[in-house]
């Protein structure tokens, strides 16, 4: 641990304990559990790409526009591929407004004492809708405590989810879930307050396949976003664990 600290530079600590704490700050610091997760998964993908028989590879490959030659290469350009299109980034939710063409850059610069004017109008309006959302919050959750363990039990099992634990974590789990209800329902409603060419803009650039109807169309990019979504929660969990393993191994 002391030659670990003085390769990455760390002075000043004894203890084996706040060694630990400092190369494992250093390592948060420096995305040490992303790039591990993201190495992890090209490796996964690696592997299943070398599992892949030549035929499959081929096929993959023209779908991808990669020219093919040998097994090796045709791994590594896919593997190239995907990690450009951003495939072992942390997911992520896009913006709901259709990509607009750039505008041309305003002449002249905005004036000083109203840019801070505004920044801190903005500000104000954060904190407020801030506010706003934490009072609902804690109003939703006072609604659930209320609540008998049977019906906290019969809505969660209604919903598809685990419904075992002490009632606080009941009232937390049914909590998450009406968060992401009522966050699919804005979602819904943003989405059908668009035009059907906007809808359809959306669709292209977020790779969606172009449905018929526009409720159809409203339908496949809620669930896109509902994957997401997932994707992102399970990566956090991912995060948590490599931040753990990672510390267990300073502390061996």
């Amino acid at each position: 641990l002391a030659s670990e600290c003085q390769s990455v530079g760390i002075k000043g600590v004894t203890t084996k304990q706040a060694r630990i704490e400092a190369l494992l700050k250093r390592w948060l610091e420096a995305d040490g559990v992303e790039r591990a997760l993201k190495q992890e998964a090209r490796d996964a993908r690696e592997a299943y790409l070398r599992s892949l028989a030549k035929p499959a590879l081929r096929e993959l490959c023209e779908r991808a526009g990669v020219e093919v030659f040998v097994r090796e290469v045709v791994v590594d350009r896919v593997l190239r591929c995907e990690a450009a299109a951003g495939l072992f980034k942390r997911p992520a939710q896009e913006a709901d407004e259709a990509p607009a063409s750039k505008q041309p850059q305003e002449i002249g610069k905005k004036d000083v004492v109203q840019a801070l004017l505004e920044s801190e109008a903005s500000r104000k309006a954060d904190l407020e809708r801030k506010k706003k959302e934490e009072e609902a919050v804690a109003q939703k959750k006072k609604e659930c405590r209320a609540m008998s363990m049977e019906d906290l039990k019969k809505q969660l099992t209604a919903r598809g989810r685990e419904a075992t634990g002490k009632k606080e974590e009941l009232v937390d789990e049914y909590l998450e879930v009406l968060r992401r209800e009522e966050a699919v329902a804005a979602k819904t409603a943003k989405l059908r307050a668009m035009s059907a060419d906007g809808l359809k803009a959306l669709m292209v650039s977020r790779g969606v396949e172009a449905a018929g109807t526009k409720d159809a169309m409203v339908s496949a990019l809620v669930a896109r976003d509902a994957e997401v979504a997932e994707k992102a929660r399970r990566f956090a969990e991912l995060l948590e664990e490599a931040a753990g393993q990672k510390k267990e191994e300073l502390e061996a």
